[in-house]
């Protein structure tokens, strides 16, 4: 698989504005604190620099070092790796923001976990299959679409629905002594998807989220990532057991094309000024967006769709200033597409195409 554009898979953690430094105008160093702060020490700053870190002091790292007479060059030994940052705005109102973390193997090398890659084929089979045989969801569509108005903890809202959604596609196994909608009945455990291979900290690149609105008016987020580089190859392995499981190359093929014309009809003609993503491609990682993660439009079809992702933004307390309630009116629900700069260029967030796929038996 190759990203067509910035990918982002967390780790969970934050880089604070205490824990990089602005070598240039370009470019950001993650040092390793554990070693800053024994060269601090050596530089009779041990309890200063204590002090900083502890303090709530919205001074950067950069400002704190330049203030102890320090320059850049002298930290470069202890610098872990160097980001790209050019397209970022790192302050605002007059603060540093903190970076999301890509997440990384114990070697320090980010990878894309298996998990993560799984769980994008899982959608994607779950809204092809909608598509392609949408009578065998009829009773669950129409459960659905009943079940929306009820009242329910935004962690918990359609949950049992998706998960009745999922029984119908892939849990049909049918062992002995067990219900029909048993997670030891799902088809996709002989679906066994590998950790990428390791990628290089020179694949990261350092972005912004923005929001680019069905009108074209892009707005900067003071959201920072991790990301990998668009044009980077990403290998990993599939497993297939074929005595559960029946998914081939082509079926694969076929549904991330059923797929991303589903997101194109549904969803992406409403970005006129977007390229839209072509029959190979796919959304990986985190800040893709909602249409991208979910199977609302595959299952409800355009028009409803749109109604219903409105509803479902109301119902999980989406705050009323991001006017999902006029999504309609834009046309596209939601009304805007999760994108980031890379080089001077939009890009949407997360597309990645698959390049090539060799089969071993």
């Amino acid at each position: 698989m190759r990203t067509l554009a910035p990918v982002f898979v967390g780790s969970g953690k934050e880089i604070g504005k205490k824990e990089y430094i602005f070598l240039n105008k370009s470019k950001v160093g993650i040092p390793d604190i554990q070693k800053l702060y024994a060269e601090m020490r050596k530089r009779g700053l041990g309890s200063h620099f204590e002090d900083y870190l502890l303090s709530y002091s919205w001074v950067s790292l950069t400002d704190w070092l330049k203030r102890q007479n320090i320059r850049m060059n002298e930290i470069e030994p202890i610098i872990n790796y160097k980001l790209d940052c050019g397209d970022a705005v790192l302050e605002r109102g007059g603060n540093r923001l903190q970076v999301m973390e890509c997440i990384k193997d114990p070697y320090g090398k980010p990878y894309i976990p298996g998990s993560s890659l799984k769980g994008m084929f899982r959608t994607i089979f779950l809204g092809a299959d909608m598509l392609r045989s949408a009578k065998k969801y009829g009773r669950e569509k129409e459960i659905f679409q009943q079940n929306m108005e009820e009242k329910k903890k935004r962690t918990y809202y359609l949950k049992k629905e998706m998960e009745s959604l999922e029984g119908v596609a892939f849990r049909t196994l049918q062992r002995e002594k067990t219900k029909p909608r048993d997670a030891v009945n799902d088809i996709l455990q002989g679906f066994v998807v590998s950790d990428s291979d390791p990628l290089s900290v020179d694949d990261l690149v350092l972005c912004q989220k923005i929001d680019w609105h069905t009108n074209g008016i892009e707005r900067k987020i003071p959201i920072l990532r991790e990301c990998i580089k668009p044009n980077i190859t990403v290998r990993f392995n599939i497993t297939v057991n074929t005595q559960i499981c029946s998914i081939t190359k082509e079926k694969i093929l076929g549904a991330v094309k059923d797929f991303i014309g589903s997101y194109n009809r549904n969803f992406e003609d409403a970005f006129s000024e977007m390229g839209k993503p072509g029959e190979k491609d796919v959304f990986l990682g985190g800040g893709c967006g909602f249409v991208s993660k979910t199977v609302i439009y595959p299952l409800l079809g355009k028009e409803k769709g749109l109604e219903t992702a409105v509803k479902i933004f109301g119902k999980t307390d989406v705050p009323r200033q991001h006017k999902h309630f006029r999504d309609k009116e834009y046309g596209a629900s939601p009304h805007m597409l999760k994108c980031t700069k890379y080089q001077g260029r939009n890009y949407q967030m997360g597309l990645c195409r698959i390049e090539k796929m060799e089969c071993v038996e």
